[in-house]
């Protein structure tokens, strides 16, 4: 295997592993980016390879990379992967479904590209950052019921294998479905409505950071709401999409956010 030191020419296929590579310090030896990642703070002058979602293996083949970094679990990964190896590109492959993936990853990508040091100092200030975010998380009582919504039609939200679902934990909540053991899939209206959540949480897929254009009216009116427990409380919250939808480093922004909505919604009981 080719020494990790001189991996100078690295494509980074999802915008978790390019926040990695930027905790790294390692944005100049970054050559191709999907899309996402391009518009990240701290973004260099890549050559996109195309959508997070359906990146271009031609055009990351174009770039001689000596190292290309996918998680497995993006839509698509598996046709990507499949074309890759055909074309005998040198892949790093992970697989981040749950919160602690994240710190396995930065180890994994430090480990691959001759940081092993960086990663190791960098892992260990997320622990202690973890323990600080736990001490602040509200544990009275039960766990507060919380419904996060992916995408509204039609119903996806997540199982039990899921970070967001670790977060809600490390929150003081729990998923409503935690029950289901997948980290995403298709509900209904009134199996929502049934489990009567005490928080809604809305991350919709594409939606930006930005709430302002979405239109919270037509989730309190849907059909049956109004007599579930987050819309009579008010607990019907946006969640900013690059603090949750991808797991990288920012989610520990996320889990920040998610204490004090926690916290609010608990209080309001």
């Amino acid at each position: 295997m080719e020494n990790s030191t001189m991996k100078s020419r690295l494509v980074s296929c999802a915008p978790s592993t390019t926040e990695i590579l930027l905790l790294l310090g390692l944005a100049e030896r970054i050559v191709g980016v999907d899309a996402v990642s391009a518009a990240l703070p701290g973004a260099g002058p890549w050559t996109v390879v195309g959508p997070w979602d359906n990146v271009d293996v031609g055009k990351i083949e174009a770039l001689k990379p000596d190292l290309v970094i996918i998680t497995d679990t993006v839509p698509g990964a598996d046709a990507v992967i499949d074309h890759a190896e055909e074309l005998g590109l040198p892949l790093l492959t992970l697989h981040s479904e749950r919160f602690d993936d994240l710190l396995a990853d930065v180890f994994t990508i430090g480990a691959e590209t001759g940081e092993e040091e960086a990663a190791r100092a960098i892992v260990a200030e997320m622990h202690e950052r973890a323990k600080r975010l736990a001490a602040q998380a509200s544990h009275v009582g039960e766990p507060l019921r919380v419904y996060v919504e992916l995408f509204p039609n039609p119903f996806v939200t997540i199982g039990s294998q899921n970070w967001i679902a670790d977060m809600l934990k490390k929150a003081g909540a729990v998923n409503l479905f935690a029950d289901i053991p997948n980290p995403t899939f298709v509900t209904e209206n009134q199996e929502i409505i049934d489990r009567d959540p005490e928080a809604v949480f809305i991350c919709w897929a594409g939606q930006g950071d930005d709430p302002s254009g979405l239109d919270a009216d037509s989730i309190l009116t849907r059909k049956g709401w109004q007599g579930m427990s987050a819309v009579r409380r008010k607990q019907v919250h946006f969640l900013p999409e690059s603090l949750f939808n991808f797991p990288g480093p920012r989610l520990f922004d996320g889990l920040e956010l998610l204490i004090r909505l926690v916290a609010r919604a608990g209080a309001e009981r």
